[in-house]
């Protein structure tokens, strides 16, 4: 089953209605890569998330009555989650509460958001012959919460080419999606080549940034109990439209590999690490067609997460 929901425009512009992404239910993983995986389509699966205990158990009030405790950063300061959720919930779309809110240890959480969908297999991020190291401490699965007035900062794409994936299990999240081949118009951040230098709350500052306002973007809502695919290197951003909890990680997997080793030797060169660049992206090259027979005979295919 598919259905449109929103198509590429120019801003102040009218849609173009001849590139959209599917709204799709009950396709076989197969279907999944052969049409979205490989082409790198966006996607909105309406029913991957269907055996997930968090679609029913995580709303505001259960996490302010069983975690209103937790330590978690918001921004530049620390809040408990409780608190947080309640500024959130009282907030509005010119008095936004605290953002970005993230729970990073997902640990105690496992269970409500096992299994890891079929469709986000394989994951290679957790193989033990990939180094923890290039990861950064970079958490690959977290749980977000936000309100109304609630932006992501600036557009990116997810860090070092892997395949993002957003799991709203409460509350619509908007998601602004760029056309593939616009870095020259979204003001790329030469050192953090993932990112966009501008930063923004609300609007954009087109005065600062003519050239962004040409930028093909594509927006789409993300209703509770539904996944989107954001396939690796699609710029994108985000807006929280009510109190929302959404599950967000990535994916590492053989169609992004080569991406992905592209974008470690160029962070190790641009810290002036040459020999290591040379060095781990060799291992790293070699590495990736074992671990593809390795996924032949069903490797890297933990629906658990890997956490422990």
């Amino acid at each position: 089953m598919t259905d449109v929901s929103a198509a590429f425009a120019v801003a102040d512009v009218a849609p173009d209605t001849s590139v959209q992404v599917d709204r799709v239910s009950g396709i076989s993983v197969d279907e999944f890569v052969s049409r979205y995986r490989k082409p790198r389509r966006p996607v909105i699966l309406t029913d991957a998330m269907q055996d997930w205990a968090a679609r029913d158990r995580y709303t505001p009030e259960f996490f302010c009555r069983e975690y209103g405790d937790l330590p978690i950063r918001c921004g530049d300061r620390e809040y408990l989650l409780g608190e947080a959720i309640r500024l959130q919930q009282n907030a509005s779309k010119d008095q936004p509460g605290p953002y970005p809110c993230a729970i990073n240890d997902c640990r105690p959480f496992v269970r409500d958001i096992m299994p890891r969908f079929g469709y986000a297999l394989p994951n290679r991020h957790t193989h033990p012959l990939v180094p923890e190291l290039i990861f950064n401490s970079i958490s690959h699965l977290d749980i977000f919460f936000g309100g109304p007035g609630n932006n992501f900062p600036f557009p990116h794409y997810d860090y070092l080419h892997m395949h993002g994936w957003v799991a709203q299990v409460y509350g619509d999240k908007e998601m602004t999606l760029y056309e593939p081949g616009q870095e020259h118009l979204l003001y790329v951040d030469p050192q953090k080549p993932w990112r966009s230098s501008m930063e923004y709350s609300k609007d954009p500052d087109y005065e600062r940034y003519p050239l962004f306002r040409e930028a093909r973007s594509q927006k789409v809502i993300v209703h509770a109990g539904e996944a989107l695919f954001i396939p690796c290197g699609t710029w994108h951003t985000a807006r929280c439209l009510n109190a929302g909890i959404s599950v967000l990680f990535d994916q590492l997997e053989p169609s992004n590999w080569n991406e992905f080793v592209n974008e470690v030797v160029g962070l190790r060169q641009r810290a002036g690490q040459g020999t290591k660049a040379l060095l781990i992206g060799a291992y790293l090259r070699m590495l990736g067609p074992v671990l593809s027979v390795a996924e032949f005979f069903g490797a890297n295919r933990r629906d658990d997460w890997g956490l422990h």
